[in-house]
């Protein structure tokens, strides 16, 4: 198990069959300013009626100050064999006394429908679980953002509750739409590799 004294050394890189999840570094700050500028990218990210590159400021200053002390785990998503950071997924608020954590991602639009995002939040929950020894794992998503919960759902996270509905404030919706929680316990978390032995068991039945 990973404790707190142990990450202040930096976060061990995580690899999937395409990517890697690796500690964010300064060089890395850039890129991300230029990935929160997009208000595609961050429509559904730290809301509020800020025009975007305020908005998109005061999210990389978060990051910054959460990854210095901890509070969350921040992680780079990298195509294998590439430098550049295509998105971040993250344990916002980790509570390693109490085991809790809530799940997040932002990814380059460019990289928007080709798995990377259920790719790189499965690694990261896997990690979770079983290296931080995580009792609870909570992600949120406003209900407009269809992409979002095919991610959630995809994991196999459950749906849980819905939160009162909150304005986007934005040109593109003035509407309020409520925010839907999803989670998952550590006793029904299945691995990939169990994902895949579940499968070929189902395949394997004589119809």
């Amino acid at each position: 198990m990973l404790t707190r004294k142990m990450l202040v050394q930096g976060l061990p890189a995580l690899w999937t069959e395409r990517l890697v999840l690796r500690s964010l570094r300064q060089s890395d700050y850039s890129t991300l300013s230029e990935l929160f500028s997009d208000p595609q990218v961050i429509r559904y990210v730290n809301r509020g009626s800020q025009p975007t590159p305020i908005r998109a400021r005061r999210l990389l200053n978060q990051i910054r100050s959460s990854s210095a002390k901890l509070d969350s785990l921040h992680y780079g998503i990298c195509w294998r064999g590439k430098e550049q950071v295509i998105g971040i997924t993250s344990f916002q608020h980790w509570n390693d006394q109490n085991g809790t954590a809530q799940i997040g991602y932002i990814l380059n639009r460019s990289c928007w429908g080709m798995g990377v995002a259920t790719e790189a939040v499965e690694r990261l929950l896997q990690f979770g679980f079983a290296e931080l020894h995580l009792w609870r794992v909570e992600a949120r998503c406003y209900e407009a953002n269809v992409s979002s919960e095919r991610v959630l759902s995809k994991i196999g996270m459950s749906y849980e509750r819905s939160l009162p509905s909150f304005g986007l404030d934005d040109e593109a919706s003035e509407s309020l739409m409520d925010v839907k929680v999803y989670s998952m316990y550590r006793e029904q978390y299945v691995s990939p590799l169990q994902k895949k032995d579940l499968q070929t068991l189902v395949s394997d039945k004589p119809q």
